[in-house]
């Protein structure tokens, strides 16, 4: 039995990530190598003991971002949180994918630049299953909020969502609100079924053109009110 009698078992995982989010900024700022496990202890109010109760060194501290338990902790809080709305309210979904991807690049990105610094190719690889598995996630959701967009437009979002994850994940100069909103541009430039709207070549010569989702029904659907998610956004980059 842990922790005295009458008090509730710690939640060593959830401990642990709060710890990291007062850490990870240190590492971006000052990078792996530099950080002390006494700066740590300092950011996180912890005595340098009970940083080490939790972190037995330095090395499983700056690569907790890319901790498997933790992921599996944040996934399954996503998706007992918004997996209902996957088939009830696809769109609102996406949003809240796209939310949840923004996150996690500012969750990962110190552990990435601490992976890169020391040399932990294992862990990059663990990081790459795991995008793997997100993306597959949100290609499902999407199909349902777009039943209309053909297979090979979908799998092209799930290219560019990936290369814009990995791109923040390495370019720290990149804000998590410019994460949501470049993939929130990524997702409304799909093409919808082969409905086509005509327009005006320089020639004066009506051709078609494959309609997508783009910003006034993208953000209707984007900005759901009613499940808790929503709040005031810059307007998406026309594309």
């Amino acid at each position: 039995m842990s922790g005295k009698l009458g008090r509730p078992a710690e939640d060593r995982v959830q401990r642990r990530r709060e710890i990291w989010g007062a850490v990870g900024p240190l590492i971006e700022k000052f990078g792996a190598r530099n950080l002390t496990m006494r700066q740590a202890a300092a950011v996180s109010f912890l005595s340098l003991g009970g940083l080490y109760h939790y972190f037995p060194n330095r090395r499983s501290l700056v690569l907790f971002g890319l901790d498997q338990e933790a992921h599996k902790r944040v996934c399954a809080e996503f998706n007992k949180q918004y997996g209902h709305l996957k088939d009830s309210d696809p769109q609102a979904a996406t949003e809240a994918f796209i939310r949840f991807f923004g996150s996690q690049v500012s969750f990962v990105r110190p552990a990435v630049q601490a992976a890169l610094e020391l040399g932990a190719e294992e862990f990059m690889s663990r990081l790459e299953a795991n995008l793997n598995v997100g993306l597959d996630g949100f290609a499902q959701t999407l199909r349902l909020a777009l039943p209309d967009a053909d297979d090979r437009d979908l799998r092209a979002v799930a290219r560019s969502v990936r290369r814009l994850v990995l791109a923040g994940l390495v370019d720290r100069s990149i804000t998590q609100s410019e994460i949501e909103e470049e993939l929130r541009a990524v997702v409304s430039g799909v093409p919808v079924g082969r409905r086509h709207a005509p327009f005006l070549d320089a020639g004066s010569t009506a051709v078609e053109r494959p309609v997508g989702i783009h910003n006034q029904e993208l953000s209707r659907h984007l900005v759901p009110d009613t499940y808790g998610i929503s709040r005031s956004r810059a307007p998406l980059r026309k594309s």
